[in-house]
C-alpha cells in the first residue's frame, strides 16, 4: 500500500505497526522515528503541495483532526482516497490506532500497541514519587499529601494563550493532576482571569511545533501573569510538545514526564 501521511501522529503509528516502508511521503513535521526524516516531503500541516501528492500516486492519504478538514474536502473532490482520524479523548486515540491497524492489515499489531500504551499509563499511575522520602524528612514544611491532585495549566499555544484540550487532560488526570480544560473539549484560548481563578499549582508549556525550544519566558514575560502562584513559585515546566500533542504511542513518555514534574511540585 502506498501511503501519504499528513499527520506526524499517523506517521508514528504506522512505524510502530511496522508499516514505515508503506509511507511514500509525509510532512516536514513528521520527524519521528529518525527514519521518517528521510521520507519525501509534500509540505506541512496545512500547506500541502497537491501536485507532489498526486505525483506520488498514493493509494490513500492519511489526515488527522479538524484542522485538516479543508484538505479533506479538497481531496474528496479530486477523488483521492482518504483516511481521517480525529481523536478527542484518550480512548479515541486507542480507537484510531485500531482503525489504522485495520486499514493496513495489522489489527493484531494495533491491539498489541494499544495494550502496550495502556500498560505504560498504568505503570506511570503506580510509579512511586521520587521525592516521597524527602518529603517525609521535611517535617517543618507542610508538604502536599501524596493523594492530593496537582492543578495543572497546560498551554498548547501562546498567541493567544491556549489551554491544551482533547486527550491531554486525560493524561494529566492519569498522572495525578487536574486540568483547566476537561478531556474531550478542544484546545481553546483562555484569559489570565480564567487561569487565575483556576489557580494552578504548575504550568506546563507544550507549544505546538516548538519541541523543547519553548521557554518559561513565554509565560513569565506576559503582563500580569506574575500574579499567578505557579509563576511566583517558579513551577513552570517545558515539555517536548510532540509527547503530548501527537495522539500516538509516545503519549506514554509524555505521561512519565508529567508525573516527574508533578512529583517535584508536591
Amino acid at each position: 500500500m502506498r501511503i501519504i501521511s499528513l499527520a506526524p501522529s499517523n506517521t508514528e503509528i504506522l512505524y510502530a505497526l511496522g508499516c514505515g516502508d508503506d509511507i511514500v511521503a509525509c510532512t516536514r513535521f513528521c520527524d519521528y522515528p529518525e527514519e521518517a526524516k528521510l521520507k519525501p516531503r509534500i509540505g506541512g500541516w496545512l500547506d500541502v503541495n497537491d501536485g507532489l501528492v498526486e505525483q506520488h500516486a498514493p493509494d490513500v492519504v492519511m489526515t488527522s483532526t479538524f484542522l485538516q478538514e479543508k484538505i479533506v474536502e479538497r481531496y474528496k473532490k479530486k477523488g483521492i482516497a482518504l483516511f481521517h482520524t480525529d481523536p478527542k479523548t484518550l480512548e479515541q486515540v486507542f480507537d484510531s490506532i485500531h482503525a489504522i491497524g485495520k486499514l493496513v492489515d495489522k489489527e493484531e499489531g494495533a491491539n498489541d500497541l494499544a495494550d502496550s500504551m495502556k500498560k505504560g499509563f498504568n505503570d506511570v499511575t503506580h510509579q512511586p514519587e521520587k521525592n516521597q522520602q524527602r518529603r517525609q524528612k521535611e517535617v517543618n514544611y507542610p508538604a502536599r499529601p501524596c493523594n492530593e491532585k496537582i492543578k495543572a495549566y497546560c498551554e498548547e499555544w501562546h498567541k493567544p494563550p491556549t489551554v491544551s484540550g482533547n486527550w491531554v487532560p486525560g493524561i494529566i488526570e492519569i498522572v495525578g493532576g487536574i486540568s483547566l480544560c476537561p478531556e474531550g473539549k478542544v484546545s481553546h484560548p483562555v484569559s489570565l482571569g480564567e487561569v487565575g481563578t483556576f489557580d494552578p499549582d504548575c504550568i506546563v508549556v507544550s507549544i505546538c511545533g516548538m519541541g523543547t525550544n519553548a521557554k518559561p519566558g513565554l509565560i513569565t514575560d506576559r503582563k500580569g501573569w506574575d500574579s499567578l502562584r505557579a509563576v511566583r513559585q517558579s513551577n513552570i515546566f517545558v515539555i517536548d510538545d510532540s509527547l503530548l500533542n501527537r495522539p500516538g504511542p509516545r503519549l506514554v513518555e509524555g505521561a512519565r514526564q508529567l508525573h516527574a514534574y508533578f512529583s517535584s511540585v508536591r
